[in-house]
């Protein structure tokens, strides 16, 4: 039988792909390799490596280091603005000197994470204007930039949008929604009162997130005044119970400083 030239549909697909991969240029093959940071700096980049006399391999790793940190800057971006934590702080701008009373080396535990990491929780507390936002948002910063998933809101937003979800039959959704961050921080709870249904609500947020994700907290009311918080001692005392337990409890003391900053 005489023998047949014709290329089957495999080979000819495998021999246009190669055509058209032999034909891209280098900074076409990055780009397709969706590494559009490091294509955009090989021109300049192989100039200076041709300059010194640098290696290919020399060039190679410059252009995949460049192109890794530019790749976690935009995701720490986008997971800063998925956080909505407000106002960004850090730790470096908190002044320790200010507060009566702060135990320093618990707070720079908490800047470990790795109470993130053992799935419990970290608790501020202490009166108004002595830092505790600061401090709960330079380290939700911080883990959003290790690459944890983090939500802030406040506690009276929080049950605002459960009552809402409620009304809407809508309740479990909201729930998993709130129970899926690695790190939910919820501020300022004690500023407002809750009723029966915010209490039960709340403690259903907690305690879906109880040893499965962590919850930290910023709150002015000492935990036996928690009762009139929400005028259910069940509920205050269970919430209380999980966001300590095995937790960081950090105490503050002190008087407020937005306060001295209205008198300058």
């Amino acid at each position: 039988m005489p023998s047949s030239t014709a290329k089957s549909p495999r080979n000819t697909t495998e021999s246009t792909t190669d055509e058209s991969a032999t034909m891209m240029s280098l900074a076409d093959v990055l780009r397709a390799l969706d590494l559009h940071h490091a294509a955009s700096l090989l021109d300049a980049a192989a100039g200076k490596a041709i300059a010194r006399n640098d290696s290919p391999t020399s060039l190679l790793d410059h252009l995949m280091r460049e192109e890794i940190r530019f790749q976690l800057e935009r995701r720490a971006q986008v997971a800063l603005k998925r956080a909505a934590i407000f106002p960004l702080t850090s730790i470096d701008g908190f002044d320790f000197d200010y507060p009566d009373n702060i135990d320093r080396d618990l707070v720079m535990r908490a800047t470990t994470l790795d109470f993130i990491r053992d799935k419990t929780n970290c608790v501020f507390l202490g009166p108004s204007g002595v830092g505790k936002t600061h401090l709960a948002n330079a380290i939700g910063q911080l883990a959003c930039l290790q690459g944890f998933r983090v939500r802030f809101i406040t506690a009276a937003d929080l049950v605002n949008d459960l009552v809402a979800a409620q009304s809407r039959n809508n309740l479990h959704r909201r729930l998993s929604h709130w129970g899926s961050p690695d790190l939910l921080l919820v501020d300022e709870l004690g500023y407002l009162t809750f009723d029966s249904r915010g209490a039960d609500l709340l403690y259903q947020v907690f305690n879906r997130r109880y040893q499965r994700s962590s919850t930290m907290v910023t709150t002015n009311l000492p935990f036996k005044e928690w009762g009139r918080l929400f005028h259910n001692a069940a509920a205050a005392s269970a919430i209380a119970d999980r966001l300590v337990h095995k937790g960081i409890l950090v105490r503050i003391s002190g008087k407020s400083k937005r306060s001295d900053e209205e008198v300058e």
